[in-house]
């Protein structure tokens, strides 16, 4: 790939191709147009004022219309669509990109069910997003989990090694697909170059959950994005630090291993038809964006978020997850976006910061976790947003911090659970309702999980253990819930034990 801001953009034509928004810019024409809409959607290019016309304003309700010959389709794009698609795969140096607006859930959905057949095995980390664990449910493969390195330090998993990657694709020869979260939630990356070379050497494709990575790319340094390592499919939310609106994401393919008739049949099937045009707009401008202006942007917010760790750990009890840790620790590579704050050194936990961020100083960092609080860097932010939160964090010690260091053996989850079930089979097994407090020992047709991140305690067809009971308990105590397929509190669905 291209290096930061991709070297594509050294031509002049490209760069003047970068520049349009085809699909931004026909919409805009589209709602200035006096139409007489007998169409849906039913507020009719927001005919009448009500409360969201009022905040929304009307050129937004204008913009919100259905699916026209002038305006594309996105499950058969011609025209507008195409083109803007066209330039997205350009900006990632991929060879086709696909628009999603069913978030980059769905990308993954639609990656695993065109890549992997009902019962063929599937490398996968045992730290992989919910969808990813939905995915297969849905496409009947048979997963392999790789657990990840655990940083207990920090009380955070990083992503799974070259080495343990290595060993499953040695020990499971049978697998077809391996799936790879490249940056994991917490901003730590393989050496994904080395993955896909091997895996490739196996004739093993390789699809990314690249939610997280929309902005490597057009960062300054050596930090590979998915496509450049050598992935055969990735999936980015453009929301999340591209610069897109909540929702909008995109899939990038490369390479001759996966059709892309197949990736828009898959996505055809699981995404709506009445494609959101605001979401899909907002992907051709934030592409624009991060093409033309990125590379500046991140250039010079680096020197501002560098100032900023050592004004929090100056004096103080504070430590923030640096990529010479991650590399001499884990030997893997680290995304200095993602500010990862280990708090529980001032007597908190990561629960009661983000509290105390939110409530004290109305600022509110993207989550918590019994050490550590996650604040997103984006090319959105400046020295006087990011200097707000070091303020904060500096006052909450002084005011709020205690002369201890907290520490739990629940914070960080080290086993994997024991699947014992296909995950599509357990979904579909007979089931029944039970105590979590009776569970140990059973199999799970139920999914807990703590969002976000979005990573799942247990999944259907695993063992749930003591320590899956624990940890549910422990997050309940300190987040208030666990996310359940059930309504009833403090109760999992199991497979019934004749089954």
């Amino acid at each position: 790939m291209m290096n930061n801001v991709h070297d594509l953009v050294a031509s002049k034509k490209t760069l003047a191709e970068q520049d349009e928004m085809p699909l931004f810019a026909a919409l805009v024409r589209y709602a200035e147009q006096e139409v007489t809409p007998f169409d849906v959607p039913g507020h009719k290019m927001g005919a009448q004022m009500n409360p969201l016309k009022e905040v929304l304003g009307e050129m937004t309700l204008r913009m919100d219309v259905n699916s026209m010959e002038e305006l594309d389709l996105l499950s058969h794009p011609q025209s507008v669509i195409k083109k803007a698609q066209e330039l997205a795969a350009a900006a990632f140096d991929a060879d086709h990109a696909f628009f999603l607006v069913n978030g980059t859930t769905i990308g993954i959905l639609a990656m695993i069910i065109a890549v992997c057949k009902p019962g063929e095995a599937m490398l996968v980390p045992r730290n992989a997003h919910k969808s990813v664990m939905e995915g297969i449910i849905l496409s009947g493969a048979n997963p392999i989990f790789i657990q990840p390195e655990i940083d207990y330090h920090f009380g955070i998993s990083h992503n799974v090694s070259v080495s343990k990657v290595k060993k499953a694709i040695d020990t499971h020869p049978e697998a077809k697909v391996m799936l790879l979260t490249y940056p994991t939630y917490f901003g730590s990356m393989t050496d994904l170059s080395e993955i896909c070379r091997l895996a490739h050497e196996r004739n093993i494709t390789v699809i990314v959950d690249a939610a997280h990575g929309a902005h490597l790319g057009f960062m300054p340094g050596d930090l590979a994005d998915p496509i450049s390592a050598g992935a055969d499919a990735a999936t980015i939310s453009m929301h999340k630090t591209g610069g897109s609106l909540t929702q909008s994401s995109l899939l990038l393919l490369q390479n001759d291993r996966i059709p892309p008739q197949k990736i828009q049949q898959a996505l055809n099937m699981l995404q709506t038809t009445s494609a959101n045009y605001l979401l899909m707009s907002s992907l051709d401008v934030a592409r624009r964006e991060l093409v033309l202006y990125g590379s500046k942007q991140y250039d010079e917010l680096k020197p501002i978020v560098e100032e900023a760790i050592k004004t929090i750990e100056s004096a103080s009890n504070y430590e923030v997850l640096k990529a010479s840790y991650v590399k001499n620790q884990y030997n893997q590579a680290y995304d200095w976006t993602k500010l990862v704050i280990r708090v529980n050194g001032i007597g908190l936990t990561g629960f009661e910061v983000y509290k105390l961020l939110k409530e004290k100083y109305n600022i509110q960092v993207e989550l918590a976790e019994g050490y550590v609080i996650m604040a997103v860097i984006t090319s959105s932010d400046s020295k006087e947003s990011i200097d707000r939160l070091v303020f904060a964090l500096k006052e909450i010690e002084s005011r709020f911090g205690k002369q201890m260091v907290v520490m739990s053996t629940n914070v960080t989850a080290d086993l994997v659970n024991e699947l014992v079930l296909n995950p599509r089979d357990a979904f579909y097994a007979e089931q029944e309702l039970i105590a979590i407090e009776d569970a140990a020992g059973r199999i799970s047709g139920d999914t807990l999980m703590i969002y976000p991140p979005g990573i799942p305690l247990v999944i259907p067809g695993e063992i749930i253990s003591k320590e899956v009971i624990q940890q549910y308990h422990y997050y309940c105590e300190t987040l208030g819930n666990v996310l359940t397929e059930t309504k009833e509190a403090d109760h999992i669905t199991v497979i019934k034990e004749n089954v």
